[in-house]
């Protein structure tokens, strides 16, 4: 097994989610999951952020680089970013301006 595998199956048991009804969200073949939960392979890119968006987890966290368990750590982080992700240029730069201005004022950062 790998860290890969070992935390994968953690988040498909605490999301109560088969191998099959996995691949079928991520859509990949059910061959292709049962490498990734053997071990035997581990996903790359697109693959690999579908199967962390799935399970509300992170691909840092997924691959052993991180610690941090997003799905319990950081709620609050995972919906910002998921509902960033759904908005046109324009309001994503809108977005960013605000949110800006907000960490201008929480934070006294230099950078």
């Amino acid at each position: 097994m790998s860290v890969f595998s070992d935390r994968l199956i953690a988040l498909m048991n605490r999301r109560g989610l088969s191998q099959k009804e996995l691949s079928i969200r991520v859509g990949v073949t059910e061959a292709a999951m049962s490498y990734y939960v053997k071990g035997s392979r581990t996903p790359r890119g697109e693959i690999l952020a579908r199967i962390a968006k799935e399970l509300g987890s992170s691909a840092d966290y997924l691959l052993g680089t991180s610690d941090a368990d997003d799905c319990d750590n950081n709620k609050e982080l995972l919906y910002l970013q998921r509902n960033l992700g759904k908005l046109d240029s324009e309001k994503l730069k809108k977005a960013e301006r605000i949110l800006k201005a907000a960490f201008d004022d929480i934070f006294d950062d230099e950078e």
